[in-house]
């Protein structure tokens, strides 16, 4: 949400400054009608202009008033100046164009996570408190991709741009993974998102959302492979640290070990979900990708969800193996 009356508003997220059409100032002044408070112009600062995928407690769908003193929200009627409050509310303006992850170390040594798009570079994030930032020991320049050691028992919190773009997670404990798409050749864990703008389908009119899932799946693994030997030369499961992964504060996928040779001889961790279920998320269901499942009928259960309204998404690196 945002200060109708503000004039120059700095948008941390993409370090630059923009400025408000001088227009977006009377939106306040007609909320005092609209709104029906007795209100006068030097109490236009407690009207906000609340844009889809804000990060509003009720998501809207569209852009709205609302009187902070009240919490009453009403719409724009006005043709002209509902396109202002839309373009203001546009993805390149809204702050609501970044989705908070919080990532959480609770084992008993540090760890070091890297975030990463499928161009093989750091993706759109913003380390917060509690992420320590580093360069890989392998940074040989500048552009190199970047990533954070979080330490014992502390939340790192970041802000990501919902770019719509694939992107994933991944951690290692003794320095951030240089690239987490090359996680399955390190038998790293993956955990994979898209962050989604409010106007991608994807969304469902909720505002702006994360899909995301865990992933273990070898190298070369295919859903072939899978069904003849359970991909048992296909490189080994993508698995190094036990995650969990919830929208909100509600856990829906968790993957641990120890690895063995419960789900065949690719070293799978054992207390991931079981991969022949037809369900997902709870532990008996399937909690992470053992193959791609591509192919019917086993697409029809894949350990993927979408976590709507801005909710943060949090990942939490689990102790033991």
């Amino acid at each position: 949400m945002r200060t109708l009356s503000a004039l120059l508003l700095f948008e941390p997220a993409r370090s630059r400054l923009w400025y408000a059409r001088p227009s977006i100032a009377a939106l306040a002044l007609l909320g005092i009608a609209l709104l029906g408070a007795a209100l006068d112009a030097a109490h236009a600062a407690d009207l906000r202009l609340i844009c889809p995928g804000d990060g509003s407690s009720v998501p809207v769908t569209e852009p709205m008033l609302e009187d902070q003193s009240t919490g009453l929200r009403t719409t724009f009627t006005d043709p002209q100046l509902k396109a202002v409050a839309t373009e203001t509310c546009s993805p390149g303006n809204v702050a609501g164009a970044n989705s908070v992850v919080k990532i959480t170390n609770k084992r008993d040594v540090s760890i070091f996570v890297s975030f990463t798009t499928s161009n093989h570079k750091q993706g759109p994030i913003i380390w917060g408190g509690g992420c320590e930032k580093l360069l890989p020991a392998s940074a040989s320049s500048a552009g190199a991709i970047g990533g954070v050691m979080i330490r014992k028992g502390v939340t790192c919190t970041a802000k990501v741009n919902n770019n719509a773009v694939s992107s994933r997670f991944c951690a290692a404990l003794d320095r951030p993974p240089a690239d987490c798409y090359n996680a399955q050749a390190n038998h790293q864990t993956m955990v994979e998102t898209i962050f989604e703008p409010g106007s991608n389908p994807g969304c469902f009119n909720k505002g702006y959302c994360v899909w995301f899932d865990i992933s273990v799946i070898p190298s070369t693994c295919t859903d072939d492979l899978w069904k003849l030997n359970q991909c048992a030369n296909t490189g080994g499961a993508s698995y190094n640290l036990p995650v969990s992964v919830a929208c909100g504060s509600k856990p829906v996928y968790t993957c641990q070990g120890p690895t063995s040779g419960k789900y065949g001889s690719a070293n799978y961790p054992a207390n991931c979900g079981n991969p022949d279920a037809t369900c997902s998320g709870t532990p008996a269901c399937l909690n992470a990708y053992f193959y791609p499942m591509f192919d019917p009928p086993e697409n029809k259960y894949q350990p993927n969800t979408v976590c709507l309204g801005g909710q943060t998404l949090t990942l939490t690196f689990l102790p033991g193996q």
